[in-house]
């Protein structure tokens, strides 16, 4: 079984009803991770696997967000937090917005000991900064593209590395070697669908996970069965979740 920690099920072109269905069909299963309040309204009932979070790219919010994240990740205990982080690309809101709103985010995650996705664009420096004042040890970076510095200060403080559709792009992605020389139990797969498809296509699913699994196994010179049992073995221990139930 493969587990996909990064779907934006909102997103989708196809129905829920019909993500769901493919990716039964190809032995998936998969974390459809939050943004905003809203959306996660949407998201509960929708699928079996839930991750909550306020998304950088609306740090800037003026309701009552992190009352409501807190009910919602006390109402769904097997819930993570996520997709949260840091973005300084230069349409995203004001650094000392999303750093407050991240770090408030990061606490709480650490109080209720849940399993964080995080998402970090030009900001690998400030993300890290902010994990060691949290004091937090139980997150992901998700499609990470990262030096190896970078990414052993990542797992150097527990963190997880998620590799998707971009590690198939030509030409190769330079990350390709943080992956082939990282510790097997750290690594993780996604999608991050509908964004960031294997090459040549024009959306991501979590159906094809399997896709990216076979030409990531190739790369690392493991077989496809062992990177699939590899990767779902490291799942079930960062969100503490047996995903075959």
């Amino acid at each position: 079984m493969w587990v996909d920690i990064n779907v934006h099920l909102e997103l989708m072109s196809a129905s829920t009803e019909s993500v769901n269905q493919a990716t039964n069909a190809s032995s998936v299963n998969f974390i459809a991770t939050g943004t905003h309040p809203d959306q996660w309204r949407w998201l509960v009932g929708r699928t079996r696997h839930l991750a909550f979070g306020l998304h950088p790219q609306y740090a800037a919010v003026s309701s009552d967000w992190f009352s409501l994240l807190e009910q919602y990740l006390g109402s769904h205990p097997g819930s993570a937090m996520g997709e949260v982080g840091l973005d300084f690309r230069p349409h995203m809101p004001a650094r000392e917005i999303q750093q407050r709103v991240f770090e408030n985010q990061l606490a709480l995650a650490k109080e209720l000991d849940r399993p964080v996705i995080i998402h970090a664009v030009k900001s690998h420096t400030e993300v890290i900064s902010t994990l060691k004042r949290v004091g937090l040890n139980r997150f992901v970076i998700h499609a990470f593209l990262g030096s190896e510095d970078i990414a052993v200060a990542y797992l150097t403080l527990g963190g997880y590395l998620s590799a998707g559709g971009l590690m198939t792009r030509t030409p190769r992605p330079r990350a390709l070697d943080v992956f082939r020389n990282m510790p097997t139990h750290r690594l993780l797969l996604e999608t991050d669908a509908p964004d960031l498809p294997m090459t040549e296509m024009v959306e991501s699913s979590p159906e094809h996970l399997p896709m990216i699994g076979r030409s990531l196994a190739a790369d690392l010179g493991i077989s496809v069965p062992a990177l699939e049992q590899l990767s779902y073995s490291n799942a079930c221990v960062l969100f503490d979740h047996d995903f075959s139930q």
